[in-house]
């Protein structure tokens, strides 16, 4: 597991500090902002495709022990699972002893997982998603009564415009991508790629799935991701309105962030700014 970046303008924390970690099969990141929300420390380590959840596990302690950072007291700890083992079900058709049955309906068996639900009030739908035990386990041990949630239940809430919006988050080898139309949520999943094509093609199919047009959609664009890229020459080919995320206006950033593109990190930021 390599860092693909870290910014840290501060050895300690003041007492408002705030710890947001997301995790992933693709790897783990942390943004720690102190109580005038001015970012102290952003961090980000991919795994490479073959990680087990049993490496991914051992690979948080080690960050956790090497980062001595990560050892301060935090106001309030958030963990952000972005697993893609993630359903978005109406209320209606949840019930307590269901929710495990759905999971492996869609991704098969998750005996080696806990399964968790956030309820998105305002959309009055059900995320249920998996947590690997391995990775529950050391959360538990490492962090001092952390709130968890899935970035699923926080991407209503940190991008919410009007017209058909296609918001990604891209990784080396996968993406997550919401749709909405006229500004409703239609729909929220992640795809593993290995061309620019294939991205594309999924892009293309979940606009076509829900009746949206592709030269009627804005595609936002974060995580990693650039405009000199065959992804991103890939994506212009069908998609004429794409546009690079920013940096919510609600942070104070450390100069070093203006080193990197600003859309690498945006979706940690306005994940931030929803907890």
């Amino acid at each position: 597991m390599n860092a693909s970046f870290k910014i840290q303008s501060s050895e300690t924390v003041n007492a408002g500090a705030r710890l947001l970690i997301e995790i992933s099969q693709y790897g783990i990141a942390y943004l720690i902002t102190d109580s005038n929300n001015t970012c102290v420390a952003l961090h980000s380590q991919h795994f490479t495709i073959d990680t087990s959840a049993d490496k991914a596990a051992n690979a948080l302690k080690q960050l956790a022990a090497t980062e001595g950072i990560l050892q301060e007291s935090f106001s309030n700890i958030t963990v952000l699972y972005a697993y893609p083992e993630a359903l978005l079900v109406p209320s209606e058709y949840v019930t307590e002893a269901g929710k495990k049955q759905l999971l492996e309906m869609v991704f098969g068996d998750a005996n080696d997982a806990f399964t968790r639900t956030d309820f998105l009030y305002r959309h009055h739908i059900h995320n249920i998603y998996s947590v690997p035990r391995q990775i529950d386990a050391v959360v538990s041990y490492l962090f001092s009564s952390p709130v968890s949630t899935h970035l699923y239940s926080l991407l209503p809430d940190m991008f919410n415009q009007t017209g058909n919006n296609l918001y990604c988050i891209f990784g080396g080898s996968s993406f997550t991508a919401m749709l909405a139309k006229e500004g409703k949520l239609q729909a929220i999943q992640s795809f593993k790629y290995k061309t620019p094509e294939d991205a594309a093609f999924y892009l293309l199919q979940l606009c076509e799935g829900f009746g949206t047009k592709p030269d009627d959609t804005v595609v936002h664009l974060n995580g990693m991701i650039d405009s000199s890229s065959n992804l991103y020459a890939e994506l212009y080919k069908y998609f004429l309105h794409l546009e690079f995320a920013s940096l919510p206006g609600s942070f104070t950033y450390p100069e070093e962030i203006n080193e990197y593109p600003s859309h690498y990190f945006s979706h940690l930021f306005s994940a931030a700014a929803c907890v």
